[in-house]
């Protein structure tokens, strides 16, 4: 997420797009007064992990219902949803709490545990959604190798694969 934004970071996305969401990356965290350029993306790198704010966000393309990634599930743990293969729930953060349930072969994501009411994502293949995250979230490394400014390209791909964890198989 970028300002609020949601960026879908793929190998599809335009230049403004990738360009926004790098500096959203290099920049979380950090002072809002640093203009983004070398110093920020080295400082990026020096790092411990790589985090990015948002995470995975799920639609339901026949209700319309999204569930959002809560506060603190950031894309980094993007593979912790598949747990759900297992029957197990991961974090999907706070503030609202996603729900999640298990229904003859499809797991259940509702916006907010809280609310049973509310209506669900009805996730019926989660495993090949998540090989097309995986997949999408390689083509953004193929553009952050590609597009990173200042000669950096590689060595930060390399990292966003290391902390993200994109290219291992699922």
């Amino acid at each position: 997420m970028t300002g609020g934004d949601v960026v879908a970071l793929s190998g599809r996305m335009s230049r403004e797009e990738f360009d926004r969401a790098l500096v959203a990356i290099a920049g979380y965290g950090s002072d809002d007064d640093v203009e983004f350029g070398p110093a920020q993306l080295r400082a990026l790198l020096d790092e411990e992990v790589i985090i990015m704010a948002g995470g995975l966000q799920v639609r339901d393309t026949e209700t319309g219902v999204r569930v959002g990634p809560g506060c603190c599930a950031g894309l980094e743990s993007w593979r912790d949803w598949a747990r759900l293969l297992d029957g197990e729930v991961p974090w999907l953060g706070h503030s609202p709490s996603p729900g999640v349930e298990f229904a003859a072969g499809v797991v259940r994501v509702r916006p907010d545990e809280e609310r049973s009411d509310d209506l669900a994502c009805e996730i019926a293949d989660l495993a090949g959604h998540l090989e097309r995250v995986r997949q999408d979230l390689t083509g953004f490394l193929d553009l952050v190798r590609r597009w990173t400014p200042h000669g950096l390209g590689e060595v930060l791909a390399a990292r966003f694969d290391e902390d993200f964890v994109i290219t291992a198989p699922l």
